[in-house]
């Protein structure tokens, strides 16, 4: 079974969860990992980061896509260079997708991003039952998240498809030019691209950057090679 589930306003109970946020977090925590951080920890509040800045690691996220005073890094993946995070543990607080990973129940957890959709389609084939969870942006739908959504039902070439599921992939199939789609239809996008972040917008819209599928293990997401 393959379903799509849009800006969850309740727990999602399921095997495998896909959590997605394009726009920025999950393309943050891939991008990070892709460049040498030990781990990311996902975590709701700004308090919750704060507080662990004593065990020596990275305060990273962003409220409103700005990065909140005191912390070391946005929520830009373009900050996320070797030379400033290989080695380091990231504590990230977003506004969108940290707030959806803290009500999955699930299994396992993998985080996917256009950056790296080839290397999660190659993880998840053998999986069995499979939920794509949107971020979605303030509890609304997310037009780049569901359609990442469909890229990843497309490419999977299963049979047992979900509602959510089959929408996703039909949309992704209307598509013509991703980069344009979202550049000119998700309100998400023109407001980071108002607020100086179209840089941010065209990298995340990037397909296959990078072969890291993040796993989340006893909080922290690692790559899948280290488990």
């Amino acid at each position: 079974m393959v379903e799509v589930v849009m800006a969850p306003c309740s727990p999602v109970e399921c095997e495998t969860a896909v959590v997605i946020d394009v726009l920025r977090a999950t393309s943050t925590i891939v991008t990070a990992l892709s460049n040498g951080a030990s781990g990311v920890i996902p975590v709701k509040t700004i308090e919750e980061a704060l507080e662990k800045r004593k065990e020596g690691v990275l305060i990273c996220g962003e409220r409103n896509a700005q990065r909140p005073e005191g912390f070391d890094l946005g929520n830009s993946p373009l900050e996320y260079r070797k030379e400033k995070i290989s080695g380091k543990t990231i504590v990230l607080t977003t506004t969108n997708g940290t707030q959806v990973i803290e009500k999955i129940r699930s299994e396992e957890t993998v985080a996917a991003s256009f950056l790296n959709l080839s290397a999660v389609v190659e993880y998840l084939k053998n999986k069995e039952s499979i939920v794509l969870v949107c971020a979605g942006t303030n509890g609304r739908f997310s037009l780049e998240d569901f359609l990442l959504a469909g890229a990843i039902v497309k490419r999977l070439k299963r049979d047992d498809l979900e509602d959510g599921a089959q929408v996703a992939k039909r949309y992704f199939e209307s598509v013509k030019n991703k980069k344009e789609e979202v550049k000119r239809h998700s309100s998400h996008a023109k407001r980071l691209i108002s607020l100086g972040f179209e840089d941010d917008v065209e990298f995340c819209t990037t397909e296959d950057l990078f072969k890291t599928v993040p796993v989340l293990v006893n909080g922290v997401f690692i790559p899948k090679e280290s488990l």
